[in-house]
């Protein structure tokens, strides 16, 4: 707790949120209750720290308060409420990226302390692409989750709403909804062809916004921020020209594999790169004489398909836990078929889960609702 040097102890104070520190969001709701607020400005102040959270108190109620709330894990300055407010820092959107998904029951129950809510509802956010936990939030309650999740293989990305750009993905039929939607383009100045195919087209946050709101409740639509989307590379073909000893480095695999993968093309030899490192990734491949396609995964569609499993019972906790069996379901009927998987990390947790019980299994990619 931080006090201002006071040349008026008399003066009123206000109570300053500078970062939420080591507690949970979820402490909006009692400190709402018991400070006679509306939850929702209490947990704007602790989002969107630093913030005001109470103005215009006598000293010893400020500092008795700061006192309570600074226990809580709260991080709390006193000032004179006749100075100026803290100024608003930028708006940010929060995407987590699982390296490991053997992380993830770990990551999800940390979370869930951070978020204030049960671990599940984070594992479904986690496992909906692009992975967003938190929007419209501040640096410091970013820099406070960097904090909570430092020693766990994930990685947190911040994208500021102002300068953010997106990408729009459109999965409709020819009629109505769909020329409506291509009008809004066409008067934005964004070209798409008649089956809402764009090229290359970047929305800034405004012109999302709208075109979400005006066309998201029929259907077919998706709109992402560059900033989360990941790439797998796929590594098509060599030619004598090809620095081939160097393809244990890039791909950060054994040199002695080098045969398996030029006789296994294409190959994937790079996953989850972020948009951020995409063109230096492309350029060393270039480089290296082998270019690689780069592959759209924030997206990813497919079917699991598990041929055998000699440990059936543990495979269907499994699939439950994942949400693609009922827990009322007597038992796992193999072979067994999934309905279409959506996003990246979903496929990468059931593989080191099904990877575990030596299980025979594949995917089957889906060319719907991918780039």
């Amino acid at each position: 707790m931080q006090e201002a040097t006071q040349t008026n102890p008399s003066a009123d104070q206000r109570l300053i949120v500078e970062s939420i520190g080591s507690a949970s969001p979820g402490l909006a709701g009692v400190l709402a209750s018991q400070l006679g607020m509306p939850p929702a400005q209490v947990a704007n102040a602790l989002y969107k720290a630093p913030a005001v959270l109470i103005d215009k108190l006598p000293m010893p109620h400020a500092q008795g308060l700061a006192e309570i709330l600074s226990k809580a894990g709260l991080d709390i300055r006193i000032e004179p409420s006749q100075g100026p407010a803290p100024r608003t820092s930028s708006s940010l959107d929060i995407a987590l990226y699982v390296h490991d998904p053997a992380c993830l029951a770990s990551c999800c129950e940390r979370l869930a302390r951070f978020l204030g809510c049960p671990a599940a509802a984070v594992q479904n956010m986690l496992l909906a692409p692009p992975g967003v936990i938190l929007g419209d939030v501040s640096q410091a309650t970013a820099e406070a989750l960097r904090r909570l999740l430092d020693d766990l293989p994930v990685e947190l990305v911040c994208s500021a709403r102002q300068q953010a750009r997106y990408s729009l993905f459109i999965d409709r039929q020819q009629g109505t909804s769909l020329n409506s939607l291509l009008g809004d383009l066409q008067r934005m100045g964004i070209d798409a062809d008649a089956a809402g195919t764009l090229s290359g087209a970047e929305l800034d946050h405004q012109q999302g916004q709208y075109l979400w709101r005006r066309h998201q409740s029929a259907g077919g639509l998706r709109l992402l921020d560059k900033a989360f989307m990941r790439y797998d590379l796929v590594l098509e073909q060599t030619t004598p020209d090809s620095c081939l000893e160097q393809l244990p480095s890039l791909a950060g695999l054994p040199a002695d594999l080098i045969p398996c993968v030029i006789d296994n093309l294409p190959v994937v030899v790079e996953e989850g790169i972020s948009a951020q490192q995409l063109q230096a990734r492309l350029s060393a491949w270039r480089d290296a004489g082998m270019p690689v396609r780069a592959q759209l995964v924030s997206l990813r569609c497919c079917q699991l398909i598990i041929d055998a499993c000699p440990q059936p019972a543990l495979c269907q906790q499994w699939l439950q836990a994942a949400g693609l069996l009922d827990a009322s379901e007597p038992r796992l009927n193999l072979p067994w078929q999934s309905a279409l998987l959506f996003g990246e990390l979903l496929p990468r947790w059931l593989q080191s889960g099904l990877d575990s019980l030596d299980a025979e299994y594949r995917f089957e990619d889906s060319p719907h609702g991918r780039d």
